[in-house]
């Protein structure tokens, strides 16, 4: 891994990680403070919103990313690029908020709901693609860190009790605003304005549609799950355990796929330049981080979950334990989705296929809901993730069989595979000796990562090997 990959994903990971790290940070808080009635019916109210919020991006941000990454060397056709999916984004967005407005008037949950526009105001505010495009990652960190403290100070200070769920809702949905705003200080480096009768943005709609149509299969069991547990349950308490379980899971799957966002521009260019044998080797490095991160997140979510829930999110949550052993399978078929799907198919224009098995999945998910909620409610409905992730992965292996070594690829999870049962067998031995509280919980973790990188060793695996001799040679330069 070259060092400007190496680099990128760094700042690339600590910025997935602050995207979410001030609400993970708040949650023991908030979980106090709102309870899980409250927390169920933010969620339920964003979830509504998010449709919309999808409505308005029409996609523009993935095609966005991978349009700036063929361009980002020519000014003149990055500025064209940039103000054409502008245009798209601000006229899409005008046309939303209208009907949103709307809809939220005659919802139960108007009151969150019109605080909630925040977030469509925020579509074409958000020029996060742009960056990432040009592979500038260290920028977008930078700033995020600011206003996630921002937002962490706000809730301590602020959020006290459930009637404080309004402040809560408008509070850091204006902060989220403010970090999309600062975005565009610096915007006039790396574009130049562009007079509107030089701009086409018709062809660029007609393409930026076609991955609006993913973005639609994926919200059906993403934003679905929440809307039917609230519809399904008429109430929000299952929505409450959902949502802060969900959380969790969106932390690590951002650890997980930073990889594959620093490697998608790269990938993408690769294939504009016909260097097919980059793609098949960055394509394989990604696979085998998505197996070890992925595998070692599963095995130890099973291993710390009953000591970390109780404490970190209160006895009234409990049940989100059981949820997290489940959401922790489903990091490593999404894992492998962002590998197959956005980084091979999407890169290499394959937008068809990658929708076909989208859509497959999603079906699959909605089908599962319909049969699982009623049954199991929270639970249920990420049986039911469950199940269409792997239905689309293995969709997507299918789709790409003959043009990648897939065999290969899929076998190179054995070495993780057999180092999580073995890190898990002992832990969970101990665990029952163990109570709930900061410093048992991060016992385990540690003897966890312990027991786990050192089965790997033993097994002598290529991806462990190599960053051991990339620390020690560190160390030597340190003492040379």
């Amino acid at each position: 891994m070259d060092k400007k990959i190496t680099k990128n994903y760094i700042y690339n990971l600590v910025n997935q990680i602050l995207l979410v790290i001030s609400p993970v940070i708040t949650m023991p808080f908030l979980s106090r403070s709102l309870g899980v009635e409250a927390i169920g019916e933010y969620s339920y109210a964003y979830s509504l919103t998010s449709y919309f919020v999808l409505l308005a991006t029409l996609g523009c941000d993935i095609y966005g990313r991978r349009e700036i990454s063929y361009v980002k060397d020519d000014i003149e056709k990055r500025s064209k690029k940039f103000w054409n999916i502008q245009i798209i984004k601000i006229v899409s967005t005008i046309l939303v908020i209208y009907i949103y407005m709307i809809f939220a008037n005659f919802n139960s949950n108007k009151i969150l709901l019109f605080i909630l526009v925040f977030h469509l105001i925020n579509v074409p505010l958000n020029i996060g693609w742009f960056y990432q495009g040009i592979e500038e990652f260290k920028k977008i960190t930078i700033r995020g860190f600011f206003l996630k403290i921002v937002d962490l100070l706000f809730v301590i200070i602020f959020i006290r009790n459930p009637d404080d769920l309004v402040l809560y809702v408008f509070g850091s949905s204006f902060i989220n605003f403010l970090a999309f705003y600062v975005l565009w200080i610096d915007i006039k480096k790396y574009v130049k304005f562009v007079p509107l009768k030089f701009l086409h943005p018709t062809q660029d709609l007609k393409d930026s549609i076609v991955f609006f149509l993913p973005a639609i299969a994926t919200s059906i069991y993403t934003l679905l799950d929440k809307t039917m547990l609230g519809v399904i349950t008429e109430n929000y308490t299952e929505n409450g355990y959902y949502e802060q379980a969900q959380k969790i899971n969106v932390i690590l799957l951002r650890v997980v796929l930073a990889l594959g966002t620093v490697l998608l521009p790269r990938i993408a260019s690769a294939y504009k330049k016909n260097d097919f044998n980059s793609i098949k080797r960055d394509i394989h490095k990604s696979a085998r981080y998505v197996f070890f991160i992925s595998i070692a997140i599963a095995f130890g979510l099973i291993c710390i979950s009953d000591l970390f829930v109780p404490w970190f999110f209160g006895e009234e949550f409990n049940k989100v334990s059981m949820l997290l052993k489940i959401s922790g399978f489903i990091l490593i078929f999404q894992g492998l989705e962002d590998v197959f799907g956005m980084q091979y198919l999407v890169s290499i224009g394959k937008q068809k296929q990658y929708i076909i098995s989208l859509f497959i999945g999603a079906f699959t998910n909605f089908i599962c809901n319909m049969i699982l909620i009623p049954k199991f409610q929270s639970g249920g409905a990420l049986i039911a993730s469950l199940i269409g992730e792997f239905v689309i992965v293995s969709t997507q292996i299918f789709m790409i069989k003959g043009k990648l070594e897939t065999r290969k690829i899929i076998f190179s999870c054995r070495n993780y595979l057999i180092s999580g049962i073995l890190m898990c067998i002992p832990l969970l031995f101990l665990e029952r000796y163990l109570e709930s509280n900061i410093f048992d919980t991060f016992l385990v973790i540690i003897l966890g990562a312990g027991l786990y990188l050192g089965t790997l060793l033993v097994l002598k695996d290529e991806l462990v090997f190599k960053y051991v001799k990339i620390v020690k040679e560190k160390i030597k330069g340190i003492y040379a």
